[in-house]
């Protein structure tokens, strides 16, 4: 029957390791603020102490010479912006990142202040689990996006083998009765294809239903993982692909059995 060798999609594969990249990022990224809080649990806050007033000068407040800034500065840069790929994903500055991460307003905040305070090392522990946590979530969601891939990278290996198979048949040997077995199993495997399209727009079409309006303006997470690949939806592309694969095919039995 042979016609020729056709060309697979290799969309899944590239895929699969884009989000085999994003997770090893996301994972290093958890690591990195895991150790920036520990460091903040370890430093020791001060309190402005009150100084004495001298003769006809109003009491005031002393504070440390150097900034929280300053303070925080060093263990910011040698854990979060100290991941291999800070430079190559990020490329931001101090200031920048700190405000992306925890929030202008913790940015404004140790940039004003002159003492490490108490208050202000809750807030830096509680910005740091928040990133921690968010990436664990997204971690789970980058567990759940692998699944469905390698999921359809199998069927979609099973439905080759099946197509090999029918290709390699003398077709002209066979009865119409075993032609029409063989272009019934092709309608199986276009089935197959069917429920996986199905299948994945549902999906899609939760997870949009399912981000909060805040992020209605963001990237969805097909943009955000394969923007540099060739194709923005890799299951749908695959199996769109597959399904003209398969139908080439049922058209040569159609013109052998006709």
């Amino acid at each position: 029957m042979t016609l020729g060798c056709p060309s697979w999609p290799a969309y899944l594969k590239s895929a699969i390791e884009s989000v085999r990249r994003e997770r090893r990022e996301v994972e290093c990224e958890c690591r990195a603020f895991r150790r920036f809080r520990q460091r903040i649990q370890s430093l020791e806050t001060a309190t402005p102490q009150i100084e004495q007033p001298s003769v006809g000068m109003q009491q005031g407040l002393s504070y440390a010479q150097r900034s929280v800034r300053d303070e925080i500065e060093p263990h910011y840069r040698e854990t979060v912006m100290a991941v291999d790929h800070y430079d190559n994903v990020y490329d931001d500055s101090l200031e920048a990142s700190i405000s992306t991460e925890f929030g202008a307003d913790v940015l404004l905040l140790i940039s004003k202040a002159s003492s490490f305070s108490p208050v202000i090392k809750q807030r830096l522990l509680g910005a740091a689990q928040r990133c921690i946590d968010n990436r664990r979530l997204f971690l789970e969601t980058l567990e759940n996006e692998f699944s469905t891939l390698t999921d359809a990278q199998s069927t979609v290996r099973g439905i080759r083998d099946t197509i090999i198979e029918i290709d390699d048949d003398e077709l002209q040997d066979l009865s119409a009765t075993q032609l029409t077995r063989r272009f019934e199993r092709l309608q199986s495997l276009t089935d197959e294809c069917e429920e996986w399209l199905q299948r994945r727009q549902d999906q899609l079409h939760t997870r949009h239903s399912e981000r909060s309006s805040d992020e209605r303006g963001c990237p969805g997470l097909c943009s955000y993982l394969y923007e540099t690949l060739e194709i923005s939806y890799p299951v749908l592309a695959t199996f769109t692909k597959v399904i003209e694969i398969i139908h080439r095919y049922e058209q040569q039995l159609l013109r052998i059995l006709a």
